[in-house]
């Protein structure tokens, strides 16, 4: 099955979501609550200690002790984090399999589906030589093929006091087949994070307050033109509030789109240990940052041919 309008998917979501997925929920709630409970005891435990480390460190001004204090300090962030990262990955792999019924032939992983080589060579990016992934998904939305990926690109730089770990990217990654292979390559960045990377000739639109805050470049510019036009980047920055991006970036070649959202927030979340699961604010999120997928589709109108 393939969903094929935005309303057909609503539809199907809500119904989903109050015949198979909110029975669960209230005895799922149950096992959040003592995971909860768990977490506050063991961050509570390591605070304190932290706490007791640090007041010694008045009496006896030791530069290990203040080292063993922050590292107890930061353990009780990461060990609630731990503990809810857990819990969310175990109420994902029940949940997301029974959501995957309203996306039609959609899929769910927390293994890589964008391939490396697409990200490298849509040229965004170029430092990063590592790679984590969180949510994924993979299907077709009106004859559309679609890749969702949460991703994370780093490299490590090293200087004279060590190994550093340095982000390039933290956000979704969307890849959308066109159906058409593009004759040139086109990139779409912010001016504000552009950082005077250039890779081909700079684009010249006509829309002075679009030039201002994006800057393009293409290897061919009559197709760039043809691409860019002002319905697209409208809808281009619809996307972007959807998923709260702060940068986004897009590579027009070899018949896909690649989008990069970049944002602080953990994306298509589920199961806050302090938020009961039953609160329907989630999976409303959740199915706000997939349909705006969606609608960036329909304004392309790839299935009509109108447009691209």
């Amino acid at each position: 099955m393939e969903i094929n309008n935005i309303q057909e998917f609503k539809h199907n979501f809500a119904k989903i979501y109050h015949e198979k997925v909110l029975p669960q929920l209230k005895y799922i709630d149950n096992e959040r609550k003592i995971e909860h409970k768990k977490a506050w005891i063991f961050s509570s435990i390591v605070l304190i200690l932290a706490l007791i480390v640090f007041g010694i460190s008045f009496y006896k001004p030791m530069e290990i002790i203040y080292y063993i204090a922050g590292a107890l300090f930061f353990g009780s962030s990461l060990c609630y984090k731990t503990i809810q990262k857990k819990f969310e990955n175990k109420l994902k792999k029940q949940l997301m399999p029974l959501f995957m019924q309203a996306f039609g032939n959609f899929t769910w992983t927390n293994c890589q589906i964008i391939d490396t080589y697409e990200i490298k060579d849509s040229q965004i990016f170029d430092k990063f030589t590592k790679r984590a992934v969180d949510d994924n998904f993979r299907g077709e939305y009106r004859q559309t093929p679609i890749e969702i990926s949460e991703t994370k690109l780093y490299y490590y730089e090293y200087t004279r006091n060590g190994r550093k770990k340095r982000t390039e990217f933290k956000g979704v990654l969307i890849s959308i087949g066109v159906g058409k292979r593009f004759t040139g390559h086109t990139i779409v960045r912010s001016r504000e994070f552009l950082f005077n990377k250039k890779v081909y000739q700079e684009v010249k639109l006509e829309d002075p307050e679009f030039n201002k805050k994006y800057f393009v470049d293409s290897n061919d510019q009559v197709e760039a033109r043809f691409l860019l036009t002002p319905a697209f980047m409208e809808r281009f920055k619809n996307i972007t509030t959807s998923f709260n991006a702060y940068e986004h970036q897009c590579s027009f070649k070899n018949g896909k789109i690649l989008i990069a959202l970049s944002t602080y927030k953990d994306l298509f979340q589920l199961g806050q240990l302090s938020t009961p699961v039953t609160d329907s604010a989630q999976y409303m999120q959740f199915l706000k940052e997939i349909i705006s997928i969606f609608e960036m589709i329909d304004h392309l109108k790839i299935v009509e041919k109108t447009g691209l």
